[in-house]
């Protein structure tokens, strides 16, 4: 089951998946656009004073309003967090002995 943000404005649609297998972050203004990412991918993560929540793949950096009075949105930004680091934990262990 996939933990899910939603912030839709009159103009902008935003919605940030996280599930097992990573992220699903879709912006749309008229015509819809979505980008899958594994946690590995993700190379930062950073949540502005303004509640923006931003996530960085490659060149791209995605961004999605967030609230922090809702639990929920809570709940996904710290699930994000904890995969990314987890991700980045296993990248960074030895695989073999010497």
């Amino acid at each position: 089951m996939a933990l899910r943000i939603s912030n839709n404005s009159l103009f902008k649609r935003h919605v940030l998946s996280v599930d097992s297998s990573g992220v699903l972050f879709c912006e749309s203004l008229f015509l819809s656009g979505a980008a899958r990412h594994s946690f590995r991918s993700i190379e930062c993560v950073l949540l502005s004073a303004d509640h923006v929540l931003s996530f960085q793949v490659g060149n791209n950096v995605y961004r999605i309003p967030t609230n922090p009075a809702n639990p929920r949105h809570q709940e996904v930004i710290d699930t994000l967090l904890q995969e990314v680091r987890r991700s980045a934990a296993d990248q960074s262990a030895p695989t073999g002995t010497h």
